[in-house]
């Protein structure tokens, strides 16, 4: 799922009881491709317990989901096929199960509402990402998602050059020597030059369609088309643009798949630090960031959060609070992410949580909510 189809999902099942599962399938060793299974198993007894004493509906819910998710995993004879696996269960049915591209703890959590702060670490690698590599000739489109890159869309230049008026006729009637006209090769040139914007501006609208409100888009071919077709993205798509100039016109589809997840952990980096960075410079009583924990909890409180910010760090050490965080930002309509390499170094230093605001407080509000 992406980032809204999760927030829907959430929204659907806020008052509703349900099992969400996560496995890991990471391991490459037997032994270690097996233990998903003892892990999740533990993980099933301890809500057992958990649940002794409550009342028998409950239970018996409980045990429904167990059977529908015991289905669900009749075809991982051994591994989990991807390297992580989610699941959102109720005594209804398996509202979603799919693979997932990076690794997850094996757990199950019973709840009401989905268990979503997990889920964070996957959507950083579900965004897709598009990668247009263009001559001035033709621009081929192509989507890389969950390490499988194929062509979307192949679009050409055309043009239609007109026949010189007289340069190369005999005179008509009235012509005399000081005419000058453009040579076909100049006509050639314009018309070629229109075709090629015109393909460009489609690639950039087929780009932009495919990319989502979240992807990435690399550009490559030769260097001056790619350039200029980089530029027209940045216009649109601020932040999630980057011109690969290794990527050369003879490029594979192999090139291509990697230049996607070069451009995809770059582009990433750079977000999250230039995040990260506005936060620490706005983070003050009457700023529009809040950094660390118990600032970003009060802004929450508030519903003030327009983007929150954790490190892998905060959701694997304090679970409970990372999905407090997650689901008050997600019934906010804030965006959720998790942040990644240096990044994620910087918000650790302030324990591992921040966010960026929708509004500023009054000078008045703020004493009084500090004092």
């Amino acid at each position: 799922m992406n980032f809204s189809q999760l927030i829907a999902l959430a929204h659907s099942l806020r008052d509703t009881r349900v099992l969400t599962v996560y496995l890991d399938g990471t391991a490459t060793d037997p032994a270690g491709q097996r233990s998903w299974r003892v892990h999740l198993e533990q993980s099933l007894q301890n809500l057992r317990a958990w649940l002794d004493g409550s009342d028998h509906s409950e239970r018996e819910n409980f045990e429904k989901c167990i059977r529908l998710l015991e289905k669900e995993l009749e075809p991982f004879t051994e591994n989990v096929p991807m390297h992580g696996w989610a699941a959102f269960i109720t005594a209804d049915g398996v509202r979603e199960a799919s693979l997932l591209p990076v690794g997850m703890p094996t757990q199950a959590v019973w709840s009401t509402g989905v268990s979503v702060a997990p889920y964070m670490r996957a959507l950083k690698e579900t965004r897709p990402v598009v990668v247009v590599h263009a001559d001035s000739t033709r621009a081929d489109v192509y989507k890389y998602y969950l390490g499988k890159i194929e062509r979307v869309k192949t679009l050409r230049a055309y043009h239609t050059v007109m026949k010189p008026s007289h340069m190369g006729d005999a005179p008509r009637v009235g012509f005399h020597a000081g005419t000058r006209g453009d040579t076909g090769h100049d006509e050639a040139q314009r018309s070629l030059l229109v075709g090629t914007t015109r393909m460009l501006s489609d690639a950039a609208e087929r780009a932009i369609l495919v990319a989502g409100d979240d992807g990435w888009i690399v550009t490559g071919g030769i260097p001056q088309v790619s350039l200029h077709l980089a530029d027209m993205l940045a216009a649109r798509a601020p932040d999630r643009v980057l011109h690969d100039d290794s990527l050369d016109i003879h490029a594979s589809k192999a090139d291509l798949a990697a230049a996607a997840r070069a451009a995809a952990s770059k582009l990433r980096n750079t977000m999250d630090g230039a995040r990260v960075a506005e936060i620490l410079e706005t983070s003050n009583a009457t700023g529009l960031g809040a950094m660390g924990p118990a600032a970003t909890r009060e802004t929450l409180d508030q519903r003030r959060v327009r983007e929150l910010y954790l490190t892998h760090h905060f959701l694997e050490n304090h679970a409970a609070a990372a999905e407090d965080a997650v689901r008050s930002a997600i019934e906010q309509g804030a965006l959720v992410e998790e942040v990644s390499g240096a990044a994620a170094e910087h918000l650790d230093a302030h324990g591992g949580m921040g966010a960026r605001l929708r509004y500023r407080l009054a000078p008045s509000t703020a004493n009084v909510l500090s004092g």
